[in-house]
């Protein structure tokens, strides 16, 4: 019974001894992660992309997805859309991510690759994002009607802008760029 009642005490002071690192450990991210936010508001891009990728290495799981998530964001804002989209894809091929997030990332790697890579291959990409169960499907969908277009694909393009228009479940702004796409479009093939 004193074993018994001995390892309960244990484990229960194991237990409340985790608990209070654990806090302790995300404490420490939160204003870590509060500091960086206050770094990036005074413009300064060396010190604001050191302390996120700081807190990208070493914060818990979810401080430092944000981190990673606001590093290539800030790449990206810099002008360096190549980093910003290779930053952006090691998000999106990092397993211990949600999907969800994995495919924001993709879509933002896309995203920052939109003006110089090769249209057709970001489309395929982004293909799987544009299918009826994806929750990212009309961002994808837009996104890939933009490519089409940069391709030289307006009959493409113009089509899938129009579905986007014609569709119940897209988002009022999107319908609404949508709809404008497809009449510029339309005016264009005469």
């Amino acid at each position: 019974m004193i074993g018994v009642a001995l390892a309960m005490i244990v484990g229960v002071a194991g237990h409340q001894g985790w608990k209070g690192y654990d806090l302790s450990q995300r404490r420490d991210a939160s204003q870590r992660y509060a500091e960086a936010v206050r770094i990036a508001a005074r413009n300064n891009a060396a010190e604001t992309e050191k302390a996120f990728a700081q807190l990208a290495q070493s914060a818990p799981a979810g401080y430092a997805m944000i981190a990673r998530f606001r590093e290539a964001a800030l790449a990206a804002q810099q002008g360096d859309g190549p980093r910003a989209a290779s930053l952006y894809r090691r998000l999106a091929g990092d397993g211990g991510l949600d999907a969800p997030y994995r495919d924001l990332a993709l879509m933002l790697a896309v995203l920052a690759d939109a003006d110089r890579g090769e249209p057709k291959a970001l489309r395929q990409e982004i293909g799987r994002l544009t299918a009826d169960a994806s929750p990212w499907r009309h961002v994808a969908r837009e996104m890939a009607a933009l490519l089409a277009l940069r391709a030289g694909e307006t009959g493409g393009a113009r089509d899938e802008f129009r579905r986007l228009a014609e569709d119940a479940t897209a988002p009022a702004a999107l319908k609404a760029r949508a709809q404008e796409m497809t009449a510029a479009l339309g005016k264009k093939q005469g």
